[in-house]
């Protein structure tokens, strides 16, 4: 819905915010019904294998039943308990990686989307971390420099760093972060072969390319390191003299930047979408959070359900990002849960749910994406399909009830809150063209003041 004096960017762009300018019905109008292009979205997951194309319809139908108008598919996730442990009690279904029906699921999830007005992202690469496939050779993967020679990236139990977590048929080598030539390979062998294989008529609502948080450690050589060097700093790269390691991580942290996220966001582009990253990282990273961010078209922070401590370093990596390069819209992946040694509960509620929400909409996050939305059997006859962490927001939650009120709620909060731009550095605070502030209070409603002194609550939990 659109109101006078409001304005939306054009195709591709649905997320893009505007500004209600004048008179207070149309901003209260609005935040009794925020317009379109104010999505609360989901995590989509595809886990194990068991995927049917009735099972996708019924996912998506679900979602717009309850608000959620934006998906990122994540396909090929394997369920596990414990990296070190991933196969065992675990059961899989039909839809092999890029097999017949995996293409039929795509393409009804893609085409159903676009029937009901629901945006989509597809993870850029099998499973969800990080940007890898079967089609990375070993030459165009995460390399490093040893004393012994070059070698594929390892992680700590020592076999290569490869993409994931997902089934053996969707498994491959993480691609070079450092070159702009291997990482947009990676992009046309997966997301470029979805675009080649579905016709852009069955895909009308797909917008975004998703880059999940960094999860797959150190590098340190790409196959033109030592000229980069010479050229960047003036002398020549030795491994072996500590004089060259702050330069060399340097180098390295601008190449993570311009040559991986700004590489992806080149493709993306020329494809007519954007790209969505979480600007932070779960293992040693030798980038830099601000400059990585800065060449995605959007960012996202993360928060859990049962973390006691505020996820700062989350949330400082995606408004950096966001401040420094213009963005209003800061996105949070929401209500992760779970841990690897615990299986997620379905226990949620939006009593629960509510101020763990409100405590990062403080904190300056203005746009959600829950985590997570799993793929269930469209015979429901069957057992629900279960990840190891996340909420359980899909329909065969027990707490599905829930779901409309939480998704309207996280819907008006979003919409005031991505109103102007911050007031004096305050992040729960906005500022409108004419002068109108927003701010979020402690009681967890919005006070609003004209520019004719008037004040007004505003509940975004109220009917």
């Amino acid at each position: 819905m659109l109101l006078a004096g409001m304005t939306v960017s054009a195709k591709n762009t649905q997320w893009e915010t505007f500004a209600v300018n004048g008179n207070r019905e149309q901003l209260w109008q609005s935040f009794l019904s925020p317009p379109d292009s104010i999505k609360v979205g989901c995590y989509y997951y595809w886990v194990n294998e068991h995927v049917d194309p009735k099972g996708v319809k019924a996912d998506l139908k679900w979602m717009k039943d309850n608000g959620i108008t934006l998906a990122f598919l994540a396909t090929d996730i394997r369920n596990r308990t414990r990296w070190e442990n991933p196969w065992e009690g675990q059961t899989f279904g039909s839809n092999t990686f890029q097999s017949i029906l995996w293409w039929e699921n795509l393409r009804t999830a893609l085409k159903t989307a676009g029937e009901l007005g629901i945006e989509m992202g597809i993870f850029n690469c099998p499973g969800w971390s990080q940007s890898g496939g079967p089609w990375v050779k070993p030459d165009e993967a995460m390399r490093n420099w040893t004393p012994t020679g070059i070698e594929i990236c390892k992680t700590k139990q020592g076999t290569d760093v490869m993409c994931g977590p997902c089934s053996d048929e969707a498994e491959g080598l993480e691609v070079d972060k450092l070159s702009k030539v291997h990482v947009k390979k990676h992009f046309e062998a997966f997301i470029g072969e979805i675009l080649r294989r579905i016709p852009a008529k069955d895909r009308p609502t797909l917008t975004t390319v998703v880059v999940d948080s960094w999860e797959r450690g150190k590098q340190n050589y790409t196959d033109s390191i030592y000229v980069l060097f010479e050229r960047r700093f003036g002398y020549p790269l030795d491994y072996t003299s500590e004089a060259c390691k702050k330069d060399l991580d340097r180098l390295i942290s601008d190449l993570v930047a311009s040559e991986y996220m700004g590489g992806l966001t080149e493709k993306a582009h020329e494809y007519g979408l954007r790209t969505w990253c979480e600007p932070y990282a779960h293992s040693p990273f030798p980038g830099n959070s601000i400059t990585y961010g800065s060449a995605a078209d959007e960012v996202a922070a993360e928060f859990w359900v049962n973390d006691r401590k505020f996820r700062k370093k989350e949330v400082d990596a995606a408004l950096g990002a966001a401040r420094r390069s213009g963005k209003n819209r800061v996105w949070a992946e929401s209500f992760t849960d779970g841990a690897w040694d615990k299986e997620a509960q379905d226990d949620w509620s939006f009593e629960k749910l509510k101020p763990i929400a409100d405590r990062y909409f403080h904190a300056g996050v203005n746009a959600i994406i829950l985590h997570v939305m799993i793929s269930q059997p469209g015979d429901d006859s069957l057992p629900a399909v279960r990840p190891w962490f996340g909420t359980f927001f899909d329909r065969r939650s027990q707490h599905a009830a829930d779901l409309k009120l939480l998704v309207a709620y996280l819907r008006r909060c979003s919409f005031m809150l991505q109103q102007g731009q911050p007031y004096n550095g305050a992040t729960d605070c906005r500022v409108m063209a004419d002068g109108t502030t927003i701010r979020f209070t402690d009681d967890s409603q919005f006070e609003v003041s004209f520019p004719d002194g008037h004040k007004e609550k505003w509940n975004p939990a109220a009917p």
